[in-house]
């Protein structure tokens, strides 16, 4: 009996071992492919970032170096001093903070019944919400330009921020979100005498405050690096935004490459520098989705 005992442990251990050299081995090849898949991702902002600082006529002649011979911020002064580009990233910054608050706000308030109220063809509205998501964006283009042209709304924020604010994507988040929410705390504040705007403001706005986070940088993202709609709407070139202006500098003959690189690496701050501030929200608004659905 303790002979047969004895004889099993290094068995065990050895079996022990092996899952663990294979445990380590798997996190290893992880480790190893998502560090191969980071540099592949960071190889052409890299190269952004060294052609920037290199003369026109040294950007391609020097591409496959990884350094540059020469540094010069020419390109970065000549931003300002040839383009109107402080003109444009404000006008990035006002568009991309319109059009991410009016949509959290415009899905977060049709969200709110579509998940937590029973009417009568409520699934129906719903989901052909979600059926024009599937139509082509190009199909809108002429009926709303000309919307725009009707209500005088051409060449301004308005034009831009104001079609687009009902996003069919963000109403479908939110309402997913809201559902798995717990019905009793609601329930409680119902019994308890509170009013629906109560119930909304005090209870259910505190609670998806991630899912608000993460649609905020979603569409803050897709506001900053829109150029189709914008480049209908806007007509003067001191209401482009960044996407419009750093795409007309392609021009039609030679492009300023080193304008292109030094705006383009301009643009990206904003955006990082948001994702930054609010990683915490993103984050457990996309971790939150996969929680149970309590109705």
């Amino acid at each position: 009996m303790d002979t047969s005992m004895t004889r099993s442990e290094p068995v065990n251990t050895v079996v022990s071992g092996g899952r663990r050299w294979q445990r380590n081995l798997l996190r290893w090849g992880l480790t190893a492919l998502f560090v191969g898949l980071s540099i592949i991702f960071l190889i052409p902002f890299y190269w952004m970032i060294i052609s920037s600082v290199r003369s026109p006529e040294r950007i391609f002649a020097e591409a496959s170096n990884l350094l540059p011979s020469a540094v010069t911020f020419a390109s970065y002064q000549n931003l300002f001093t040839e383009l109107s580009f402080e003109r444009w990233y404000f006008n990035s910054i006002v568009l991309a903070l319109g059009f991410a608050i009016l949509s959290v706000a415009v899905c977060t308030l049709a969200a709110y019944p579509l998940a937590r109220f029973d009417f009568p063809f409520r699934n129906t509205i719903f989901v052909s919400i979600l059926v024009s998501q599937m139509l082509p964006f190009h199909m809108l283009l002429i009926p709303l330009f000309i919307m725009m042209v009707q209500f005088k709304m051409v060449d301004t924020y308005a034009g831009v921020i104001i079609p687009l604010a009902a996003h069919p994507f963000g109403l479908f988040y939110m309402r997913q979100y809201m559902l798995s929410l717990s019905s009793d705390v609601i329930d409680a504040a119902r019994v308890d005498g509170a009013s629906e705007y109560q119930v909304f403001l005090q209870i259910v706005l505190p609670l998806v405050k991630p899912a608000i986070g993460t649609l905020f940088i979603l569409f803050s993202l897709e506001a900053w690096n829109d150029l189709l709609w914008p480049l209908i709407v806007m007509r003067s070139e001191e209401m482009y935004p960044l996407a419009v202006g750093i795409a007309g500098l392609v021009g039609l003959y030679r492009p300023r490459w080193d304008l292109i690189m030094a705006a383009s690496f301009l643009a990206t701050f904003p955006i990082i520098i948001l994702f930054l501030f609010m990683q915490k929200q993103f984050i457990a608004g996309i971790a939150s989705l996969g929680t149970g659905v309590d109705k």
